[in-house]
């Protein structure tokens, strides 16, 4: 009888602690709501002082019509993207963030590489507003898809250069992404505001949330991901890059609350080849905005120069 209060008591132990976990698993990984930034109240936002520029620069874009194209991943998921197609055959592939739209975080830059007559493609992220997927991934499985746009837009639109840009963990994306066959067509990876494990950015996002509670629900929370076949402890970053030859050029904010600048400078150390680091004052995502000249200008010679 002992053994049988005891198992129960056990159980119910675990059930108790799994709802919290299986509820934070959803929240952080599960498709969530993308609001474009236009359509919110900045004031209450990080973007709160630049609301003319955001406004501004969204505009651009709302008067200029790009082809929508489509492309099946690895896992049969139909992902969505948006070509604007211009003068020079260098191509700009852009992954944005977590919970993240394409222009929510490239309207600005993304004006700026149009005006240099380069084409760009912004992709639609996995579980992500057009695409399908129930799920985010953190970079485990959005590194292939990165391979299979780069494989897209080498065949649909002969580019003669592709650069991968991506922000948060569009930027860790396609980091990861140099694990895998990349195709030579790729000159350069611009990274704003990654992080070095996927591990770190989901303990990092509980921790933002749920305060300590959140770290004493991680490992509960790590099971449930795996059975969901998203690996957090495969995706080693910084162990990637030890083997990358793809010119780097790093972006980060040493006032980033979200991802520390400490993460970017892990990468930065362990990238094997070329690379550039640029440390600007932003938080989060947010140094196209407070650093205009510097990251714009940085990003256009990173292009010209490979």
């Amino acid at each position: 009888m002992i053994y049988l209060i005891i198992s129960i008591i056990f159980i119910s132990i675990l059930i108790l602690y799994f709802i919290p976990c299986f509820i934070t698993v959803k929240l952080m990984v599960g498709r969530g709501t993308e609001i474009p930034l236009v359509d919110l109240d900045l004031s209450k936002t990080q973007y709160k002082d630049y609301e003319n520029i955001v406004r501004e620069y969204n505009a651009y874009f709302d008067d200029i019509k790009p082809s929508i194209c489509e492309i099946t991943s690895h896992d049969g998921l139909k992902l969505k993207g948006y070509y604007y197609k211009n003068k020079l055959d260098t191509l700009i592939i852009c992954f944005h963030g977590y919970r993240a739209t394409p222009l929510n975080n490239y309207a600005v830059m993304g004006k700026k590489l149009l005006d240099k007559g380069y084409s760009l493609l912004l992709i639609v992220e996995r579980a992500h507003g057009d695409s399908e997927g129930k799920y985010t991934t953190f970079s485990d499985k959005e590194k292939y898809d990165c391979i299979s746009w780069i494989n897209f837009a080498k065949k649909e639109y002969n580019p003669n250069k592709i650069f991968l840009y991506g922000l948060s963990m569009g930027g860790a994306s396609i980091l990861m992404a140099t694990s895998l066959n990349m195709d030579k067509i790729v000159k350069g990876l611009i990274v704003d505001s990654a992080f070095d494990k996927s591990a770190h950015a989901i303990k990092n996002g509980i921790k933002r949330r749920l305060g300590l509670f959140g770290l004493f629900l991680y490992p509960g929370v790590r099971i449930l991901l795996f059975f969901k076949g998203i690996k957090v402890n495969k995706n080693n970053i910084s162990d990637v890059l030890k083997n990358n030859e793809t010119p780097v050029l790093f972006i980060h904010g040493k006032n980033d609350k979200l991802i520390p600048i400490s993460f970017a400078y892990n990468n930065y150390n362990n990238n094997k080849g070329k690379k550039e680091f640029i440390e600007t004052n932003a938080d989060h995502v947010l140094s196209i905005y407070t650093d205009t000249d510097l990251v714009s200008s940085k990003i256009i010679d990173f292009i010209e120069n490979n």
